[in-house]
């Protein structure tokens, strides 16, 4: 059965220094759903659609009944990783090192219920020249829902200096985002009793049974919005990426909702590979740009007992 959803992608931005400095920041929702899906996914904001910050709202804001039918509650599966793992990205544009992520998962050593998520992205020193990004993102997830229950965000941008918090209460079906910087603090509320954060979603995500034909879509949010994604397993492939050889599932993901309501233009093929296996390793995003194609690898991956490390990178 196809979507009743018009399906909706990012604007194009014309200046290239703009787009490139979105693109750079695709290499958080690498780690977000493959990281589902960063994001949320960055990679769907245009240059001027990012430098908007939450307002404060009189009411809570819902999702459209039309878009609230198409989030099923999915039920989770085994986690993907394990305790101590650490993963690297890097990402490049047209073979120019564009920017690096690492995330890293571990046990919260004040309580054991709960799973601590953090990763951390920076553009390149060439990418610096265009567009400067220290970002940092850490959330608090349920052991056994893989849930959020609250995420962090330290957007350290040129000179953009925000705090985000976002609070997570399902027993309450409400999601709420604070940001902080020297101005001040704002806040915005939404109804959401299935919501997701940039990390646990991709989690989430992940531990799902993948097969060809199957569609997962999630409410997931960021600092500043909030997405509805879906993600099309469409076959399975044979690809390289540094770490080796794999089998994997392509997917394509779509944006069928974003709250800040402005997603129009033409259409950037976007690609994720996860691995066919039980770990669901995430290996690569490719994003077409205004030229060429945008590619974020995973090059290392650090399990605690054994690495697999990029060649390049191994000594």
């Amino acid at each position: 059965m196809g979507k009743l959803i018009a399906r909706k992608r990012c604007a194009p931005v014309s200046d290239a220094r703009r787009q490139l400095s979105s693109l750079c920041s695709i290499a958080l929702p690498i780690v977000a759903i493959i990281l589902c899906l960063v994001v949320p996914p960055l990679w769907t904001q245009s240059a001027s659609a990012r430098k908007r910050q939450p307002k404060a709202k009189p009411t809570p804001s819902a999702l459209p009944s039309e878009i609230k039918s198409h989030l099923p509650v999915y039920p989770p599966g085994p986690m993907p990783f394990h305790d101590g793992e650490q993963f690297v990205f890097e990402a490049s544009w047209l073979g120019i090192p564009a920017a690096s992520a690492h995330l890293k998962l571990h046990s919260n050593p004040k309580d054991d219920s709960i799973w601590v998520a953090e990763a951390w992205v920076q553009t390149s020193p060439l990418a610096d020249l265009f567009y400067k990004m220290r970002d940092y993102v850490k959330e608090d997830i349920g052991r056994r829902d893989l849930a959020p229950r609250m995420m962090y965000i330290a957007q350290r941008e040129n000179h953009r200096n925000d705090d985000y918090f976002v609070a997570f209460d399902r027993a309450e079906d409400r999601v709420t985002i604070t940001r902080k910087n020297a101005r001040g603090s704002s806040s915005r509320e939404f109804i959401a009793d299935n919501g997701w954060g940039m990390i646990s979603g991709g989690i989430m995500a992940l531990s799902q049974p993948l097969a060809a034909g199957k569609t997962y879509n999630f409410d997931v949010f960021s600092g500043t919005e909030r997405y509805v994604f879906s993600f099309d397993v469409t076959e399975r492939e044979h690809v390289h990426v540094p770490i080796g050889e794999f089998d994997a599932w392509r997917i394509v993901p779509d944006v069928l909702y974003w709250s800040d309501g402005n997603l129009k233009g033409e259409g950037r093929d976007t690609v994720l590979w996860i691995s066919a296996d039980s770990r669901h390793l995430p290996l690569m995003i490719q994003s077409a740009t205004f030229i060429g194609y945008v590619r974020a690898e995973l090059i290392e991956v650090d399990d605690g007992a054994k690495v697999m490390r990029a060649r390049t990178n191994a000594g």
